[in-house]
């Protein structure tokens, strides 16, 4: 089972680079996509990250998920490129595939007319801008019993956006497994019980 997640200039680092490192501790294969003709990527943040590969060498049907950082540069990026969108709607269309997408990225569901067909969630102040079938203003939105695309507002969501990934892909096992060697259920408890 192979995933890619999509790198244009001005990405959200944290929500790149957490989905990778996830779906990677869970055994899932992920390519890092580079949109704009180079390896050497540049985050929101100035952080460079070097890509796995370059989207003229990606075939989608290769792909079971494909996902979407934030960012607003790497959105609008994203937004106005063709291929892009092109994979995104053949992705959708097939029914079997799945997307992903957080932050400020549901704006590129919205130009490739995916959006209006789904409920989903965006960066807050965004949801006037993304034609969602039903805007749901939760940390987590997973459209429909198959799954099939997932959405997710921000940067601190992205913990628990790659986590569901991962058991949309993989299963509950190795969701919680994951979740266990980051030590977050006990980080959760911990802050749960500080405020009670």
């Amino acid at each position: 089972m192979k995933t890619l997640i999509f790198l244009s200039k001005g990405y959200e680092e944290v929500e790149a680079l957490t989905v990778v490192d996830y779906l990677r501790r869970a055994g899932i294969h992920i390519d890092m996509v580079a949109t704009e003709g180079s390896l050497e990527t540049v985050g929101a943040h100035g952080i460079q990250i070097k890509a796995d590969k370059l989207l003229e060498d990606v075939s989608g049907e290769d792909y079971a998920m494909m996902i979407l950082p934030g960012g607003m540069g790497g959105t609008e990026a994203l937004a106005k490129n063709p291929r892009v969108l092109a994979l995104l709607r053949d992705q959708f269309a097939s029914q079997t595939g799945y997307i992903a997408s957080i932050c400020a990225s549901p704006l590129v569901l919205n130009r490739a007319g995916i959006a209006p067909k789904i409920q989903g969630t965006c960066y807050p102040g965004l949801e006037d801008q993304v034609d969602f079938r039903t805007y749901e203003g939760e940390a987590l939105v997973v459209h429909d019993k198959a799954y099939r695309v997932i959405t997710s507002p921000g940067p601190a969501t992205a913990l628990y956006f790659a986590l569901e990934i991962i058991e949309v892909l993989k299963g509950k096992q190795a969701r919680d497994q994951v979740a266990a060697g980051l030590l977050l259920p006990r980080v959760e408890d911990k802050l749960l019980k500080a405020k009670a």
